[in-house]
């Protein structure tokens, strides 16, 4: 039992940490910048950040993923709900600036840092909306096999009541929220949301801007499917549109298009390694993406575990 314990404390600090990296390091324009919430001093919990996205939208940081909320007449709609700590301090802050804690929730995965908070939602009336196999996985106990960390069935009240296969339309406050499933890529559960009045598109954790991703193999996640799941992210977006990673700073189109070509060209790297009957530990140790370690090798991935995990899913993927 200890050593479940361990573990799960440990999946918290390392969902935490990954929300760490939210913080308001903005690339995507000086406004955000500008009207960003700074966190406190004091050690501890970090405060819940706010900056301004347009008219009715507003990111919110330090609470795990980057969250966006959309306010409005019909109450808000929020994009993620954070680690389960910080899930109190999230609803207080969707209410100052809604006046109105029912939200809809939606969750782009699964993950600890993205769908921790739903209890604290849906203990205040919200909506829970995410893909079917989003709903599946927080129903039991899983595990994120690289990191070899349990992770407990969440509470029923915290299960998404609405769940999508393909696509949804939410219209909600003067918008036409866009759900759109992809195939497995970082788990097999991710949503891309996109703000259609207002040209905001919410990648969940399609998207790590600015260090290493990681996929979750355990959970259906493939390097291929991040490739795709991102061209067809940039099929949906121009190049006005602000796009909020799952992690780090807002992006433009050309970000994403940066990102994506990383993407393919880890996959093609790995793949020829891989048919040339390397084994895993070979690959790592070639440092097949070295070229790409001091732009994103400083996250919570170093490099050599983001090989590992990477070529792991490529193999187990087939």
């Amino acid at each position: 039992m200890s050593n479940l314990l361990s573990r799960r404390e440990a999946l918290r600090a390392f969902l935490f940490t990954a929300g760490a990296l939210a913080l308001p390091q903005w690339s995507f324009g000086q406004e955000a910048s500008s009207k960003a919430t700074p966190p406190p001093a004091s050690t501890g919990v970090p405060k819940v950040a706010a900056a301004t996205l347009g008219e009715r939208l507003t990111l919110l940081t330090n609470a795990g993923g980057n969250v966006v909320v959309l306010t409005g007449d019909e109450g808000p709609l929020v994009v993620d709900a954070g680690v389960p700590a910080m899930g109190v301090a999230l609803l207080a802050e969707v209410k100052r600036l809604s006046g109105n804690p029912n939200a809809t929730l939606i969750n782009t995965h699964w993950h600890f840092d993205h769908a921790g908070g739903n209890e604290a939602f849906a203990r205040a009336g919200a909506r829970i909306v995410a893909h079917r196999n989003c709903r599946e996985r927080l129903s039991k106990d899983s595990v994120v096999e690289f990191l070899e960390m349990k992770a407990p069935a969440a509470p029923k009240i915290a299960l998404p009541t609405v769940t999508v296969s393909d696509a949804l339309t939410i219209h909600a406050n003067g918008d036409d929220v866009r759900l759109s499933a992809v195939a497995p890529a970082h788990t097999d559960n991710d949503l891309l949301v996109f703000f259609a009045q207002a040209n905001v598109l919410h990648m969940g954790d399609l998207y790590f801007n600015g260090i290493y991703p990681f996929i979750d193999y355990s959970s259906g996640g493939w390097i291929g499917g991040m490739v795709a799941a991102a061209e067809k992210a940039l099929s949906l977006v121009d190049a006005k549109t602000k796009i909020v990673p799952g992690h780090g700073p807002l992006a433009s189109k050309a970000d994403l298009q940066g990102y994506r070509d990383f993407l393919a060209t880890t996959h093609e790297r790995l793949a020829k390694l891989l048919k040339q009957g390397r084994t895993i530990d070979e690959i790592v140790q070639a440092k097949p993406m070295q070229d790409f370690d001091e732009k994103l090798g400083k996250g919570f991935l170093p490099p050599e575990k983001f090989v590992r995990c990477t070529a792991l899913g490529l193999q187990k993927h087939g």
